[in-house]
C-alpha cells in the first residue's frame, strides 16, 4: 500500500477529507479504496469521493493578484494550492472484517490507498459468490451475500448502459451458481432468446382461464364499462368452463366462444313469454361490437397447448429457459406472463420451495408507475410474488430504463427490491437518485455520465454498508457479435 495523505480537521466517525501529498492527486481517483490508520484506534476502510482542489490565490469570489495573472493568461501561484477527497467509511476493519465504526477519526492520521496487488475485499469476509469486479481492477472481484438473492433486485439503466450484458453474463451466471433455476421474460425477444438454447415462443402457452378473460375482456374494450362490462366479464368466464372450443383452430375457436356466450346470454334475459329482454339484446350487440375488435391472431394466443407444469418441467430441466415474448400485443404477453406466475404463486402458498429466479426485462411494461386495466393485475400479481419469493425462494428480477416516476416502476414493487444495480440514469432520476445515494456521498449526477457496463452495487447483498462501483469484462468474441448484431 501507498500512503496518499493525511485526514483533514473537522473528521467524523463517518465522514472525513483526506489531504493529498503532492504528485498522489495525479493517482487518486474518485471510487479509489483506501485505508486509515485512525491514530484513535483502528484501520478504517473508505471509499474516495467527491474530490475538492482548493488553491486561495484563486477564489472567483474576489480579486486578488492570482486572478490578475489568471486574466492576463499567465500562471498563478500554486503556493497554496491543495488537493483532497471526501471519504466515505465503510467500516472499521482492524479485527480482519467490517465492523461498524464508532470511533472518531484523529486528524493527521496517515491515509493509504490499496493498489492493484492488495485485496481490499478480504476484509469482506469469505463469500462463495462473487459479481463483476471493482471499477477497472480486474482482479478485485466483488463479492455478494447469497442469503439476500430471494429478497429481490432491480437493475436499472437507460438504453445503451449495459443492463442486458450485465444480466447475461454476470447475473444470470451468479443465480445458477446459487442454485436458483432462471425463468427469463424477454419482451422484445432479442436481449435474451438468441443466446440460449431451448427459449419458447409466448404463443406456445397454454393462458390459464384467468388470463384468457382479462386477455379477451382488454381485447373487446370490456365489452363496455360498470355494470355491463362486469356481466360480460361473467358471461365470459361461464363460456370458458367448457374447454372444447380450444381443440379448434383459431377462426372456428372464435366462432364457437361467440356462440356460446350468446346462447348463454339469452338464456339468462328472457322474459316470462320466452323473449329477449332489452337487456339481453344490449349485451349482444355489445358480444358482436367486442368480439369483432378480437381478431384471428388475438384467439392464435390463447389456444396454446404448453401449460405451466410443462414450462417448470423444461425449466428444472434446462435450469436457464427463455420466454420470447415478441409475438403479440402488450395484452397478450402480459396474460402469457399471469398464467406461468399464477401457478409459481400457486406454488407457494401451498409452501413449496422454488429455488426459482424470475429476470423480467422491460419492467415498466408490467407494473408501471401508473397501472392501468391489465397492468394493475400484473402489478398485484408482482407484488404478493415478491412478499411469498423472500420465504419461499422466489427471486424478482426486474429491468428497467426508469427507476420512478413515469419512466420508472411502480412504488409498492419497487420497496420490495432490497438490492438494486444502478447504470447511467435517465435526467428524469436525478432526484429518485439524490434520495438513494444521500448519505454515501456518490453525485447523483455522476450517474448521467456513467460509462456503459458500469453500475451501482446498492442494498442486501452488497456486503459494504455504502454502494460499491462494479464492472464485468465482456468477451471479445462477443463484443464482435455484438456489432454484427446492431
Amino acid at each position: 500500500m501507498k500512503t496518499i495523505g493525511i485526514v483533514a480537521s473537522h473528521a467524523t466517525e463517518s465522514h472525513v477529507t483526506v489531504i493529498l501529498n503532492e504528485g498522489m492527486e495525479k493517482e487518486v481517483e474518485s471510487e479509489s479504496l483506501v485505508l486509515v490508520e485512525n491514530r484513535n484506534g483502528g484501520k478504517i476502510l473508505a471509499v474516495c469521493r467527491s474530490g475538492i482542489g482548493i488553491n486561495d490565490v484563486l477564489r472567483a469570489t474576489m480579486y486578488s493578484p492570482g486572478v490578475a495573472y489568471a486574466r492576463t493568461g499567465r500562471q498563478p501561484s500554486t503556493a497554496k494550492e491543495f488537493f483532497g477527497f471526501n471519504l466515505v467509511i465503510i467500516g472499521d476493519v482492524s479485527k480482519g472484517k467490517i465492523e461498524q465504526n464508532k470511533r472518531i477519526i484523529a486528524p493527521t492520521s496517515p491515509v493509504m490507498i490499496f493498489e492493484k496487488h492488495d485485496d481490499p475485499f478480504s476484509y469482506f469476509g469469505p463469500h462463495n459468490l462473487k459479481i463483476g469486479h471493482y471499477k477497472d481492477v480486474v482482479n478485485w472481484q466483488v463479492p455478494v451475500r447469497e442469503e439476500y438473492i430471494p429478497f429481490h433486485i432491480g437493475v436499472f439503466g437507460v438504453t445503451g448502459s449495459g443492463k442486458s450484458f450485465f444480466c447475461r453474463y454476470e447475473l444470470i451466471p451468479l443465480l445458477r451458481k446459487a442454485g436458483y433455476d432462471v425463468l427469463v421474460f424477454d419482451w422484445k425477444g432479442s436481449d435474451y432468446a438468441p443466446y440460449f438454447n431451448g427459449s419458447i415462443s409466448m404463443q406456445d402457452i397454454e393462458m390459464d382461464d384467468e388470463a384468457i378473460i382479462s386477455f379477451l375482456c382488454s381485447k373487446a374494450g370490456n365489452f363496455g364499462s360498470g355494470r355491463i362490462a362486469d356481466n360480460m366479464r361473467a358471461y365470459l368466464e361461464e363460456a370458458l368452463v367448457d374447454s372444447e372450443w380450444k381443440s379448434h383452430p383459431p377462426e372456428e375457436a372464435k366462432e364457437l366462444l361467440y356462440s356460446k356466450m350468446a346462447r348463454i346470454i339469452e338464456d339468462d334475459n328472457k322474459d316470462k313469454q320466452g323473449n329477449i329482454t332489452q337487456w339481453g339484446r344490449l349485451y349482444l350487440r355489445r358480444l358482436e361490437k367486442g368480439f369483432k375488435r378480437i381478431s384471428i391472431e388475438d384467439f392464435a394466443t390463447v389456444l396454446g397447448k404448453m401449460g405451466p407444469e410443462q414450462i417448470l418441467e423444461k425449466l428444472r430441466q434446462q435450469h436457464i429457459l427463455v420466454v420470447d415474448m415478441s409475438l403479440g400485443s402488450k395484452e397478450q404477453k402480459l396474460s402469457v406472463f399471469l398464467s406461468i406466475v399464477r401457478y409459481l404463486k400457486d406454488l407457494m402458498e401451498k409452501k413449496n420451495r422454488l429455488n426459482i429466479a424470475l429476470l423480467i426485462d422491460e419492467a415498466p411494461q408490467y407494473c408501471p408507475y401508473s397501472p392501468r386495466d391489465i397492468e394493475e393485475e400484473t402489478t398485484e400479481t408482482i407484488t404478493s410474488l415478491c412478499a411469498l419469493g423472500r420465504t419461499y425462494g422466489l427471486s424478482i428480477i426486474l429491468l428497467s430504463q426508469g427507476i420512478a416516476g413515469e419512466i420508472g416502476i411502480n412504488a409498492a414493487v419497487r420497496r420490495n427490491l432490497n438490492t438494486q444495480f444502478i447504470g447511467r440514469i435517465h435526467p428524469l432520476d436525478l432526484e429518485e437518485a439524490a434520495k438513494l445515494f444521500a448519505m454515501s456521498g456518490v453525485d447523483p449526477e455522476s450517474l448521467l455520465r456513467l460509462p456503459e457496463g458500469y453500475f451501482y452495487f446498492v442494498g442486501k447483498m452488497n456486503p459494504s454498508p455504502v454502494p460499491l462501483l462494479l464492472s464485468f469484462q465482456i468477451k471479445e468474441e462477443e463484443r464482435v457479435g455484438r456489432s454484427t448484431r446492431a
